[in-house]
């Protein structure tokens, strides 16, 4: 009952014995009926319900996460890399509760930068059973991109003056991981990819032609099988730990417009390691590789924002991609922290026409802006060869 009801039935009370007070004294022989309480009860109710104006204001203050079991969060920013330049964008999540433990959550965002790149994506989580057992993860995105272009394969990318074209993308993916504790996750999934180019240069043309690749698009469908073991302490800044995640997929000629079944393997492993007050080692390598007639469109780079960062993402690029990379990690002051890495990666055809001399290296400084558990603004410097550039994201590269 609230404070103004008690005060009420108070008043009300002493206003009964005052009145049984006055009529004994006064010795009048009357009758009278008795107390109504229900009737007394249900006004007490209508005067302690809150006012048309009190409800309005309660639901304009109350938190969302309260009133609709819905938390909602946005962000707007900045970001740099040398593909697509000074780049404005936006973000919003909303988590909403499941029946395990881990809260499900759905992220739309959107990246427009000066030199005509945009694109949009969305991505969610889906967990199930009381233990987080299952877990659904679903993403969609779409864009394009001008991009510079140097021709395919190593001494292309090496030799011949740099042109352009413009690509256009959508892909979208679809998981499912069973998670049977202890970190190990087994899983399925389909992916749908399709890309398109335009606005090729005469030098353009002459490249792909002299790589025997003539397709300017393409669309296929992959059905893969993964397998994660996550041991780290923190999945977005971690200190501790090791991860190894392997997928691989097949895309049947069926189920595209390409002529013959496409294959695809990813492998990475991180290691983490304390080492001091504030200092991190991380340790990362990585392997993409397509089966040998897999057409350029969906061959691995070299560069962008994870791994051989400062290298132009699209002039080094081959069917198979192998890198490493080991990066210290350094807490200066509360949030601001550094970090320095150095590594290499190799691009090839066939594992036969892997050749040392061709590896290339990289290297590059960083600077760190913390703001939380689960945020970091990242201002990285990398640099490899015939290329260097900057890098302005969220969170670690691995």
């Amino acid at each position: 009952m609230s404070i103004r009801s008690r005060i009420t039935l108070i008043f009300l009370a002493v206003a009964t014995v005052f009145s049984a007070t006055a009529q004994n004294d006064t010795r009048s022989v009357q009758h009278y009926d008795p107390i109504d309480y229900s009737a007394v009860q249900r006004q007490l109710d209508r005067a302690s319900r809150p006012t048309f104006g009190q409800r309005l204001g309660d639901i304009l203050t109350q938190p969302l996460s309260q009133s609709e079991r819905l938390s909602l969060t946005g962000r707007l920013g900045v970001a740099y890399t040398q593909e697509t330049n000074l780049a404005i964008t936006a973000a919003a999540t909303a988590s909403y509760p499941s029946k395990s433990a881990n809260p499900n959550d759905v992220q739309l965002s959107a990246m427009v930068s000066v030199n005509g790149f945009f694109n949009i994506r969305a991505i969610g989580n889906n967990y199930f059973g009381t233990e987080s057992r299952h877990h659904l993860q679903y993403q969609i995105s779409g864009g394009t991109l001008p991009i510079r272009f140097w021709g395919l394969g190593y001494e292309a990318a090496d030799n011949n003056p740099r042109t352009k074209y413009t690509r256009h993308d959508v892909n979208g993916s679809l998981r499912y991981y069973f998670d049977f504790g202890g970190g190990i996750r087994v899983g399925a999934g389909a992916d749908f990819d399709f890309g398109k180019t335009a606005e090729f240069t005469p030098e353009a043309e002459t490249y792909l032609a002299a790589s025997g690749q003539t397709r300017r698009s393409l669309y296929t469908t992959a059905i893969g099988l993964g397998a994660d073991l996550d041991r780290r302490d923190n999945p977005y800044t971690s200190t501790s730990g090791y991860r190894i995640a392997l997928y691989g997929e097949v895309r049947p000629k069926a189920l595209g417009n390409f002529h013959k079944t496409l294959w695809h393997w990813t492998i990475q492993a991180d290691y983490f390691l304390s080492l001091w007050r504030g200092g991190v080692m991380a340790l990362d390598l990585y392997g993409d590789m397509w089966s040998h007639s897999t057409p350029w469109l969906l061959w691995p780079s070299a560069g962008g924002d994870s791994r051989m960062r400062g290298y132009y993402y699209g002039r080094y690029t081959d069917r198979k991609m192998i890198t490493a990379q080991a990066e210290l990690r350094q807490t200066i002051y509360g949030p601001i922290g550094i970090s320095v890495w150095g590594g290499a990666g190799s691009l090839f055809d066939r594992w036969s026409d892997f050749d040392a001399s061709q590896i290339l290296p990289n290297g590059g400084v960083g600077l760190r802006l913390a703001s939380g558990n689960r945020t970091t603004l990242r201002i990285d410097y990398g640099f490899g060869r015939h290329s260097s550039g900057v890098i302005i994201n969220v969170n670690e590269a691995f």
